[in-house]
């Protein structure tokens, strides 16, 4: 008891003898009672820096922000500044450079950035961004509309950059692979509406819309106009999508009305009323996705090359199947590069006779291939020409019967497939837009940065390590 009390003793500050309890006994001492208190660099934000960098100096030389830039110097936008009012000797304000916004759009898909008001603050953020844009102000409207304004403008830069592609010699228009894939809409599935509901949505939006109308006239300084003008915008807006509902809603009536007297069939009644469609996206479409599931969609259609995989042709439709978009799509490349191709392939989602009769009598030149669906009927000889077979389809069947054409048809698996999956790389996943036109716009966009990819790399650059730099 002697010694714990003599162990427990010790002099304070003042001289004194004080008694210390167990615990402080058991404390180990810290890290600054034993060799001080530690020597940091604090941060201090109020201090001035001097600067003297341009915005050329803040990127590599080698950076794929100038490459981009690159690119976009060599294309011909006359198509798109011949669509700008703003003209010098004449009052307006000055419009930006169609070549910055394009520039942003490449650069962004690369990165796998879709979204404009992303871009936005990554312009404001980004070293990249901030050089591309040059000191000009940019703004997520601004982007957003570059985009959904200009579907025919970049359908035309697409031609361009597929006409430098073949004068570089990197592809050929000889065989061509086509295929779709499905993008989920900017809807959701709850969105989808029968008729009863559309109509009474129409009719109370019509009736707010009226409501904000009258408000403003009996109070025209009641509120902000800028809040006012947002309000009636947002009410118009729903009202025109709800009124696209409607007329959408007829549409898929008619249609499937068409379809039962051409298959010699009735059609119930309750059958049409259970017809519905989305109040968002009114020309969205369920359709089953690769995850076996049921979403709103719709369908990209890439016609690529077999050589050099450059996307030549797109187009966006809101069909679940692919068997009647073959046509369509070859007669879209024909007419813009007035070449008819000598093989076309494509994957056994298209197996449609009159649809093969119809191209093949058309282009006589042009030869598709397609798998032959194996039935009970044919399970034998598929190859065989069948008795109801026209002499396209025999000759079809034969044709794919032979070792060549299975030796061919490997080429669409490392064509179709690889551009679709570069798309997917790129966060073509979704689309934040809303309509067909637009959505093609974006299919477009991602189609312009596919074969800018590929025109870079061709030019000695290591494209890989930039993208991932």
């Amino acid at each position: 008891m002697y010694y714990e009390t003599v162990k427990r003793l010790r002099v304070s500050v003042k001289g004194q003898l004080t008694l210390s309890t167990p615990s402080e006994i058991n404390q180990k001492p810290t890290n600054e009672e034993i060799f001080g208190k530690p020597r940091l660099n604090t941060a201090c934000r109020n201090q001035c820096i001097a600067s003297f960098n341009t915005l050329d100096d803040i990127l590599p030389k080698d950076h794929l922000a100038r490459l981009v830039w690159e690119y976009v110097q060599s294309l011909d936008l006359s198509i798109i500044l011949g669509k700008i009012l703003a003209v010098k000797n004449h009052a307006g304000r000055p419009a930006t450079d169609p070549k910055i916004l394009l520039a942003l759009w490449l650069f962004a898909t690369i990165k796998s950035i879709g979204s404009s008001r992303l871009i936005e603050e990554y312009c404001q953020e980004h070293d990249a961004f901030k050089w591309i844009c040059g000191g000009v102000n940019i703004n997520y409207h601004t982007i957003s509309d570059f985009r959904s304004n200009n579907r025919d403008q970049l359908d035309a830069l697409l031609t361009m950059s597929v006409a430098a592609l073949a004068n570089a010699e990197i592809i050929t228009l000889e065989k061509i692979s086509q295929d779709g894939m499905r993008v989920r809409a900017s809807a959701g599935t709850s969105s989808f509406r029968r008729e009863p509901t559309i109509e009474m949505q129409y009719e109370l939006a019509k009736a707010l819309v009226e409501d904000i109308k009258e408000e403003e006239k009996k109070r025209p300084g009641a509120c902000k106009k800028r809040l006012a003008a947002a309000e009636l915008h947002a009410a118009e807006d729903r009202l025109n999508r709800l009124a696209q509902a409607k007329s959408e809603l007829e549409k898929i009536r008619n249609e499937k009305i068409a379809y039962a007297k051409k298959e010699y069939k009735k059609i119930d009644s309750k059958e049409l009323e259970k017809i519905r469609v989305s109040m968002t996206d009114p020309e969205a479409r369920i359709m089953k996705m690769a995850c076996s599931g049921y979403r709103p969609a719709y369908n990209v259609q890439f016609g690529s090359t077999n050589k050099g995989k450059a996307i030549i042709a797109v187009d966006v439709s809101n069909k679940g199947a692919d068997n009647n978009l073959l046509g369509s799509m070859l007669d879209k490349v024909v007419q813009t590069y007035k070449v008819i191709p000598q093989k076309w392939f494509v994957d056994g989602g298209y197996d449609s006779h009159d649809e093969l009769n119809k191209v093949e009598a058309k282009y006589e030149t042009c030869k598709v291939y397609m798998p032959v669906k194996i039935t009970s009927k044919n399970q034998n000889n598929p190859y065989l020409k069948q008795p109801k077979d026209s002499k396209i389809v025999g000759e079809w069947r034969e044709r794919m019967g032979t070792v060549e054409a299975k030796e061919l048809y490997r080429e669409r698996g490392a064509t179709a497939e690889f551009v679709n999956a570069a798309a997917r790389n790129r966060g073509f996943q979704q689309f934040n837009v809303r309509g067909i036109e637009k959505a093609k716009c974006v299919a477009l966009i991602f189609a312009l940065t596919h074969n800018m990819v590929l025109q870079i790399g061709c030019g000695g650059f290591d494209l890989l390590q930039l993208i991932g730099s």
